[in-house]
Parts: C-alpha cells; structure tokens; sequence
C-alpha cells in the first residue's frame, strides 16, 4: 500500500512539473504604438501585364446577359514587342476540347464590372468556333543554326552521328578454350627426338 501511494504521489509530481514547464510567462504587449510610414501614391500604369490577361474570361458584352465566350490562352506580340493578337480558348470543358482561335488585340475592349476588368470581344461563341483553328507551329522556335526562310522539318530519326572510331588496340583473344565434359580427354604432347 505504501509503495502504490509513493508511485501515485511521484507521478503526480511528474505529471504537474511538466505542466508547469510547458506554460509560458508572456512579457506584456508594448503598448506604445510603431510611428506610422508614409508610402507614395501608385500612379496608374498605362498598360497591362500579360500575366493579367493570360487565364482571363472574354466576355461578349457587358451587360446583364453577357456571356463567357472563351479564356485568353496567350499573347501574339509583334516583332516590334507590340501584342498584336490574343489567342483565345472556346468550347470543350475544363481545357479537354477546347479550339485555339486568334482574335486581333484591335478588336479587345476593356471594361469594368462589379469592381473586375472584364475583356470584352464582340462576338458570340459561335462565331468564335466556327473560326479556324490557331496554328502555332510558325511562332515555334527555330534553332540558331537554320536560315530564315528554310524548312523547319524535323530531322529524320534515324539521323544521328556514327560513333567515333576506337583507336584503342584491341583487347587480346582468351586463348583458353571452353571445357566440354563430354569431350575425350586431350592427349598430351610428345617431346621431340
């Protein structure tokens, strides 16, 4: 009896030790409140990132029964560094489907709505579909090596470079030959008179 009240008592104490180790005494807050920073104005850009046009809905029109008529793919920018066509993605679902058209940036209108930039085509998701589709293949990018102008054909697939040549000697021929165990015993040779 004594001992199951020693062990009771001494787990107690480990238990309550620990429990009090584990709480912590917090400093009290600093009630004096950090000088307040200035910042400057943003200034509007003129301009938008594409970042905030690729991924964005196109809708055909603003008001109440606007549609969503497709989502900005990517951007065709000039050789000036001038966007000059977005491609936008119709039909299909969830990506799985979907056509690739492309829309000059001329025709693109911004507007906002509900506190959000809406791009704004006018155009119905019929006529977007029954466009062709967009083919990338031109805006690909072409090795240095080739001209422009010439045929970016892939190379055939059996076109890879030979080997070099092993200029190495040759490792020397095993001169053991293999063991038969069903092959008659070797004769040994005779000593010449």
């Amino acid at each position: 009896m004594f001992r199951t009240l020693l062990t009771t008592t001494a787990l107690a104490t480990f238990i309550a030790g620990s429990a009090l180790a584990q709480t912590s005494t917090t400093a009290p807050a600093d009630t004096t409140a950090p000088a307040a920073t200035e910042q400057a104005p943003v200034v509007k850009a003129d301009g938008f990132l594409a970042t905030q046009i690729i991924g964005e809905t196109v809708y055909n029109g603003t008001g109440d029964n606007a549609e969503n008529i497709g989502d900005v793919n990517d951007i065709v920018l000039g050789m000036d560094g001038k966007a000059t066509s977005i491609i936008i993605g119709v039909g299909g679902f969830l990506g799985i489907g979907e056509k690739n058209v492309e829309i000059a940036y001329d025709q693109l209108e911004w507007a906002e709505k509900d506190g959000d930039r809406w791009i704004v085509i006018a155009s119905s998701k019929e006529e977007l579909e029954a466009q062709p589709a967009f083919d990338r293949r031109g805006y690909d990018m072409v090795p240095a090596a080739m001209e422009t102008g010439t045929s970016t054909a892939p190379a055939p697939a059996d076109a890879t470079a030979p080997a070099p040549a092993d200029t190495t000697a040759p490792a020397p021929a095993d001169t053991t030959a293999p063991v038969d165990p069903n092959a008659a015993p070797a004769e040994e040779p005779k000593p010449a008179n």
